[in-house]
Order: C-alpha cells, then structure tokens, then sequence
C-alpha cells in the first residue's frame, strides 16, 4: 500500500471513528431525551409506522432541530469518511481491487436514501405508511449490509494474520 493510500485509511478512520463518536455519545442521546426511549430512525433495525410516528409526537423541538441541523449535516459527512476507510481497509487487507469493495459504496448510498428518509418524515413532508415501511426497509438493508462490512473486514483481517504467520514459521 502506498504512502497516500495509507493516510487516507488512517485520515479516513479517524474521521470516521470521531464522527461516529459524537453522533452516539452526544448528539443522539440528546434528540432522544424527549422521545420516551423510542430511538432515532437509523438507530434501529427497522421501525414500525407506529413507532415512527410516535417518535415524530414526542420529538421535542430542541431535538428535531438538533436532528436536523447538527445530526444528519454530520451524517452527510459520516458516509463519505467511513466509505473510504472501508474500501481502502479492504484494499489493504487483500492487497488487490475486488468486487467486495462494492459494498461499502452501497453502504454509502444506502445511508444517503436513509438519511433524506430522515429528513422528509422530520420535516414532515412525507409520514404516510408507504413511506416509512420503505424508509424502514432502507434502515434494515443498511444495517445488514454494515455488518457484512464488518464482518468481511474482520475475516480478511484474520486471514491476513494467519498467513503473516505462516509465512514467518517457513
């Protein structure tokens, strides 16, 4: 890996790992005072209409202006450091361009559509049932498709070590 390659993974990491940080360690927690422990839409695993709707009644106008002018800014950014951090660790660790590094790119999008979703239901423009099953379902995908993420992260990690270790017991 090159010199370049190497400072956007580190840059891209860290960027994402303060990101994550104080979206969950602040800004989430603090729109979801009012919201009787009904999490914002994408921290869940899908939500239900009635459950979405609810956490739109409850969503205290200090939250839904956190919400929407300092959360989902930061969440624009947030896709774009962790895409790059994914794809240039998958690079790394497999030390070739593959097929795997189309799926933090859909993460990506995926988080886009999410995101506007978000957006549209807090500013009330689009709550109907139609919407938010789909908006759900744009959640769940995500979610699934992050964790494939991680996991492929985790084993081409795992196998990187193995044959680094094998090759020094030759």
């Amino acid at each position: 890996m090159k010199k370049k390659e190497k400072l956007v993974l580190i840059v891209s990491g860290a960027v994402t790992a303060v990101i994550c940080l104080v979206m969950n360690l602040v800004l989430i927690p603090s729109i979801e005072k009012s919201t009787e422990g009904i999490r914002c839409f994408d921290m869940n695993f899908g939500y239900s209409v009635d459950d979405a709707k609810r956490f739109l009644a409850l969503l205290s106008p200090e939250g839904l202006n956190t919400y929407l002018h300092v959360q989902l800014p930061l969440d624009f950014v947030y896709p774009i450091a962790y895409c790059l951090f994914f794809c240039f660790a998958v690079y790394a660790l497999m030390k070739k361009r593959s097929a795997l590094l189309a799926a933090p790119i859909v993460l990506a999008v995926l988080d886009y559509i999410e995101n506007i979703c978000s957006i549209m239901m807090l500013k009330g423009i689009n709550t109907n049932d139609g919407f938010i099953h789909f908006a759900s379902a744009v959640t769940s995908v995500k979610t699934v498709l992050m964790y494939f993420v991680f996991a492929v992260i985790i084993v081409l990690f795992v196998v990187r070590i193995v044959k680094s270790k094998k090759n020094k017991a030759e």
